[in-house]
């Protein structure tokens, strides 16, 4: 309803809440693998992670990640993208805590 009088005066505090109000919201009407792509990009730029490393940590091929990270993402076998997502949700759970906040 875009009331924002229940949120804390703190003004980082508040950016954090609305942010990942936002990402929740635009998580849900996004395109799924444009959004693993934007994941996967986190890890290989942002991280230095390669797109070598991550392929074989999903036990994929290294061009599969590279078909991913086009824009648009290209389609890929449904069980190629699973092994992918695990992978990209496991590196960017265990590194969340090395990303700055906003």
């Amino acid at each position: 309803m875009g009331n924002v009088e229940c949120l804390p005066d703190d003004p980082v505090l508040r950016l954090k809440i609305l942010s990942k109000a936002g990402f929740l919201y635009f998580g849900a009407i996004e395109d799924k693998d444009r959004q693993l792509s934007g994941f996967l990009e986190v890890l290989v730029s942002y991280h230095g992670i390669s797109k070598l490393t991550i392929a074989k940590m999903a036990g994929v091929e290294e061009n599969d990640i590279d078909r991913l990270l086009v824009n648009p993402p290209e389609k890929i076998e449904i069980e190629v993208k699973y092994k992918i997502a695990v992978t990209v949700m496991e590196l960017r759970f265990w590194l969340k805590d090395c990303e700055s906040p906003i």
